[in-house]
């Protein structure tokens, strides 16, 4: 059985031992709360950090001799500052600290988007999109709408222009960029907003949208495909939410039950599934999707291990059995498929990459990654590979406080001993997505790659794709300039939960 409970109390002990120790300040003055955050940020990262070894104290036990965290601390005003430190000495990737992952929540977000499938927002996230009547400007676009949301029930949808915001028509990319789209992330973050939408059939709106709680549904589409007698399975959806929640099913679990229920029905060969806006979530729920997709074969063998720090390797943490031990595969459903595609961008990330990276073993040539096109700083089109965060971590409440800190805690590693892609995972093929299709549609451009695959074995010609491109407005002279606007909190995230159950 693997639980989190030996986590938990060691966990427990260190903030007892922590929170029950006289002030770390040697000055002897009264600390704050603040205080108190910031050392404890200090004190945890350094402990719980894939990268410890890169962080002062050398010897881990010191820590817990008087002054010695707060010396480190003293000089940062806010437990933020402490992390970007702390993050700011991990060995470089590429130029830059390896760890952009490890973030604090002050407001409880993470606990309530992934474990309890719960956001307060619009729902509605939008981007720039250059295309053939925008000239060299971009217009603002709806890229995705959350299901049950305040901006979906407003009847906002993916394909969308914004025309104007609170009245303000001045969202051009180019007036936005100028402002570092402060206008834009203001909006996106207030109570309320009157917002201008124009739809792909030339219908104008205006409504009044109040952000507000709602329950969140991550389940974009799922349909069966079939073509010359081949049915063929298509699934999309933008988190991993938690499929279990204190031991109770939560309706993440049900809606996959459901739709694999149909594909096993239908009897389906090939599957397509859609991660191009989902940037992760629960380790649990990307472990039950590779049990339902991999093949029966896989059963008992090697889903995926964890790389951990010396100091959790030495207290046992990664030993079979444990939290933290190899994770082996064990088949749900009947499914049986000879192939699978996978649809990514540079938002595809996390518990999505693990996901593909886990099932990649066993499927080999018969899986394949379908991608899109990024652009240099000129403007040229360039392979965009996925995120590229192999890493994950598990909340770490600071004592006596309602901050939890993530550090980047634990690596996954694949059957085939790889999982080193901190620059992303590289599709096979890079295609043109189109933002004006709705998710599922055949003629959409990821997805009628995916097809043309299938049917053929081989690619889409670069006519064929500029020509797909063309029709749906989008520039070709020039690689088409695009800048996401997110904000959902550290979207890009792999989660470890209590579930209070085995696995």
């Amino acid at each position: 059985m693997k639980r989190l409970f030996p986590i938990l109390l060691i966990l427990l002990l260190f903030t007892s031992v922590y929170s029950c120790k006289k002030s770390d300040n040697p000055d002897n003055k009264k600390d704050t709360e603040e205080d108190m955050i910031k050392d404890s940020v200090f004190y945890y990262t350094k402990v719980l950090s894939l990268w410890e070894g890169s962080m002062p104290p050398s010897n881990v036990n010191t820590l817990d001799d008087k002054g010695v965290v707060r010396s480190y601390t003293k000089k940062y005003a806010t437990g933020e500052e402490v992390l970007k430190y702390m993050m700011s000495l991990t060995p470089l990737v590429n130029g830059s600290p390896v760890d952009r992952y490890s973030f604090i929540d002050r407001q409880g977000t993470i606990s309530g988007e992934i474990e309890e499938g719960v956001s307060t927002s619009y729902g509605m996230y939008v981007f720039y999109l250059q295309t053939s009547s925008s000239g060299d400007n971009a217009d603002l676009y709806v890229r995705m709408v959350d299901k049950n949301s305040p901006a979906y029930q407003a009847g906002i949808r993916r394909g969308d222009r914004i025309l104007s915001i609170n009245g303000q028509t001045n969202i051009d990319y180019k007036t936005q960029q100028s402002q570092s789209f402060k206008l834009i992330n203001d909006a996106l973050n207030s109570k309320s907003m009157t917002i201008k939408f124009v739809s792909q059939t030339s219908v104008t709106t205006e409504k009044q949208i109040v952000s507000s709680l709602y329950n969140f549904d991550p389940i974009l589409a799922s349909k069966v495909i079939e073509q010359n007698g081949k049915k063929i399975g298509y699934l999309a959806f933008s988190s991993f939410v938690a499929i279990y929640n204190n031991r109770i099913p939560t309706a993440m679990l049900s809606s996959f039950e459901n739709i694999f229920s149909q594909f096993e029905g239908q009897n389906i060969t090939e599957l397509i599934v859609d991660l191009r806006y989902n940037g992760g979530g629960s380790v649990e729920t990307a472990e039950y999707l590779a049990n339902r997709i991999v093949p029966a074969s896989a059963s008992g063998k090697r889903m995926y291990s964890y790389k951990l720090n010396r100091n959790l390797q030495a207290w046992g943490w990664a030993k079979e059995g444990g939290e933290f031990g190899p994770v082996n595969y064990a088949k749900k459903g009947t499914l049986n498929l000879n192939k699978v595609y996978f649809l990514v961008t540079e938002s595809t990330a996390s518990a999505s990459e693990l996901l593909i990276n886990s099932l990649k073993p066993y499927f080999k040539d018969n899986q394949k990654m379908i991608g899109t096109y990024g652009a240099d700083s000129r403007g040229n089109r360039v392979v965009e590979n996925t995120y590229g965060k192999p890493v994950g971590f598990f909340r770490t409440s600071i004592p006596n406080t309602d901050v939890d800190l993530y550090a980047t805690s634990f690596q996954t590693i694949n059957a085939d001993n790889y999982g080193d892609y901190f620059a992303g995972l590289t599709p096979d093929r890079s295609t043109y997505e189109d933002y004006f299709k709705d998710f599922g549609d055949p003629q959409e451009g990821m997805i009628a790659e995916a097809l043309h695959y299938s049917l053929n074995g081989s690619w889409l010609s670069s006519t064929s794709k500029t020509a797909l491109a063309s029709v749906n407005k989008l520039r070709n002279e020039k690689y088409i300039n695009r800048q996401s606007i997110d904000t959902r909190a550290h979207a890009n995230g792999m989660y470890k939960f209590q579930t209070g159950r085995s696995k």
